[in-house]
């Protein structure tokens, strides 16, 4: 018995000194109440808000700090239960719905439609055409319907003719380049044209004429496609440049002329191509590379009639021919040629295309579509109701508007749908909360605009529904976007809120810092600005002739905003823009130009100068104020999360960030 007495003190010891003694996991870099971060998420959260890792162990101390405090706030957020109030949930349910329809249309939308545009874009048609061009009134004003009409008579008489096409398009179009060019358009790609005529000319066997016309801003046209073949993307052109000088109409004759021997040299074996593009090339880039201009991708911002001449070309051929674009004329080579590259280095670049061309038409159709899908329908007697009951001049923003109506009218339904119908009241409370609602009239369209709106956002609503469990990247933004709210909002309660300096604290902390408030260097002056050379040229002649400048600014600056002052610019900074840096160095009274300045040509008067200088305490109030703030908030949020860490009993393991970043041996590199 004395025996077993003696061991149970050791024993209890033995456990006490083991406890002690236990490790942490080296996987864990910090706790706090119940709550961890562990090396996974570290390096995670790292990667996503750093862009890249760390270069040094105190950038990754620096940061689990940072992510500790962020970790402490969360919780005290939830701890006050700022989930749950009524703002900060509808701010987060509206951001939800908003991303939610951003995927949904993505989903539905973008992806489907960029990854048509690629399939299209691995074929290239050949097309020909007949055009019917726009009548006029008398007016000069464009008769739309008599074109119409004309148009569809020669689609009739084109469909119903046995005669060759190339006779058909002399007999009936109306393309001035039609001798010349029988039609005939050249190859083009999907993305290159028009929406409308990618859908009509993909579904098209070359010999196929297009069942119906195709609306351009230069009339109606009739295509048929000649040819069908594996599109060419990737080209590596090479070219000899001779730049014209607009203003001189015979160097258009020179040019050719020149490029013509370069030409003959080339044909007769006299240099080669590079020697001569080294030699003559006016491409101070591509020139001392023998021409090359790297490789380029079809539809992608080429000059059409060199994405043209290209494409008739062979690799290893030089066009025979000096071509005419609008950098100048060339003679050009196609060095080489690649496939398309796949889908997913295309991707960003086709959905730019496909956003631009396709998706606003496809949008309108998508949302009629899932109108129809769910039964959609505007009750028609309730509308008239409304309409009888509202007074005329009143809009969508005029203050309680909805009152004129009853009860029962703002009960009563606006809408049915097989999701669940909408009321009136809802309706309303729907339009008051949506900018692209307000300021309208109370009328017929109105209303069924505000329940097609109300319908369409419930659609979405019904159709994302379950993003949260289906779209692990849904779900990522959207916690991240409650978190960031709830801590916004915990910090402006417990730091922002309590910062309300006085005036006398706020002029203190000038007068302690006023060294540090200063103005830069500025320059005032006065601008007369046109979008002519010419025109700033007849104004410069008549200031030399003595004419006030600032006379002559308020009667024909061109520029909007500054007749009233006389084209007097308020003080800048001396290095805002090109004029200013130009002021600075002229003397007050001086008057420089014209000047090329953003889209025109800009004289100016140099009014007035000032060097670098300390604001008075008016000037520097607001940055003053917002600098006193900021230090105080960072002392006041110091103070906070000490608090905080004391409250959730937070404890960091800084000696296990050694475990993170840490190199893969099998790779050689950073995890």
């Amino acid at each position: 018995m004395k025996f077993l007495l003696f061991r149970l003190p050791v024993l209890l010891l033995a456990g006490v000194l083991l406890a002690s003694c236990s490790s942490v996991p080296d996987n864990l870099l910090a706790t706090m109440d119940g709550d961890t971060i562990r090396v996974a998420d570290y390096e995670n959260m790292y990667l996503r808000t750093r862009m890249s890792p760390p270069m040094n162990a105190q950038d990754k101390r620096e940061f689990l700090d940072t992510y500790a405090n962020y970790r402490l706030k969360l919780l005290e957020a939830r701890a006050q239960g700022l989930q749950n109030e009524e703002a900060v949930r509808s701010d987060i349910e509206q951001y939800r719905n908003q991303l939610a329809a951003t995927f949904l249309y993505d989903r539905d939308l973008i992806e489907p439609g960029t990854r048509e545009l690629y399939d299209r874009r691995l074929t290239e048609l050949q097309l020909q055409h007949i055009v019917v061009r726009y009548r006029e009134f008398e007016d000069g004003s464009l008769d739309t319907l008599s074109t119409r009409l004309k148009a569809e008579d020669v689609l009739t008489a084109v469909r119903n003719s046995d005669l060759p096409f190339d006779t058909l398009v002399m007999r009936y179009s109306e393309d001035d380049s039609k001798k010349r060019t029988r039609g005939i358009l050249g190859y083009f790609i999907a993305g290159t044209t028009y929406p409308k005529l990618d859908d009509m000319i993909y579904d098209m066997e070359p010999g196929e004429i297009a069942p119906q016309l195709l609306r351009t801003p230069f009339g109606y046209h009739i295509f048929k496609v000649l040819d069908k073949k594996p599109a060419r993307q990737r080209m590596r052109p090479a070219h000899i440049l001779y730049r014209l000088d607009l203003n001189n109409p015979n160097d258009t004759a020179a040019a050719y002329a020149h490029l013509s021997l370069v030409l003959d040299s080339l044909q007769r074996g006299l240099a080669t191509f590079e020697e001569l593009a080294r030699r003559n090339s006016q491409d101070t880039s591509s020139g001392p590379q023998g021409g090359d201009l790297g490789w380029v991708t079809r539809g992608t911002n080429l000059e059409p009639n060199f994405e043209q001449a290209l494409l008739s070309m062979k690799v290893g051929e030089v066009l025979n021919r000096p071509l005419r674009t609008a950098f100048g004329m060339h003679i050009v080579k196609l060095l080489d040629e690649e496939p398309p590259e796949p889908y997913e280095k295309q991707r960003e670049s086709l959905r730019r295309i496909y956003r631009q061309q396709s998706f606003a038409m496809d949008f309108i159709n998508y949302v009629n579509r899932k109108r129809r899908e769910y039964d959609f329908r505007v009750n028609e007697n309730v509308v008239q109701r409304i309409l009888g009951r509202v007074d005329s001049g009143v809009t969508t923003s005029t203050p309680d508007w909805e009152k004129s109506l009853t009860r029962d009218d703002l009960e009563a339904y606006l809408f049915q749908s097989s999701i669940r119908p909408v009321s009136v009241r809802e309706a309303i409370a729907f339009s008051k909360r949506e900018p692209a609602l307000q300021m309208r009239p109370i009328n017929r369209r109105t209303i069924d605009t505000l329940a097609m709106v109300v319908a369409d956002d419930l659609i979405t609503r019904h159709e994302t529904r379950n993003f949260e469990e289906q779209i692990p990247e849904f779900r990522r933004l959207l916690r991240e976007y409650t978190e960031s709210t709830l801590i916004t909002e915990l910090e402006r309660r417990e730091i922002w809120s309590r910062l309300n300096p006085t005036e006398e604290e706020v002029r203190t902390y000038w007068e302690e810092h006023k060294e540090e408030f200063r103005h830069p260097p500025r320059v005032k002056f006065a601008e007369i600005y046109t979008y002519t050379q010419k025109l700033a040229m007849a104004y410069l002649d008549s200031i030399n002739a003595g004419a006030d400048f600032q006379q002559l600014a308020a009667r024909f600056t061109q520029r909007p905003g500054l007749y009233s002052t006389k084209g007097s610019w308020e003080y800048m900074p001396y290095d805002e823009n090109e004029l200013a840096k130009i002021a600075w160095q002229m003397q007050i009274g001086q008057v420089a130009g014209p000047i090329k300045f953003q889209s025109g040509f800009s004289l100016i008067k140099l009014l007035d100068k000032q060097e670098a200088r300390v604001m008075n305490f008016e000037d520097a109030r607001s940055a003053a104020v917002a600098r006193y703030k900021e230090e105080k908030a960072e002392e006041m949020r110091d103070a906070w999360i000490q608090r905080l860490r004391q409250k959730f009993e937070a404890q960091l393991y800084p000696d296990h960030l050694a475990n993170t970043f840490v190199p893969d041996e099998a790779e050689g590199g950073e995890n």
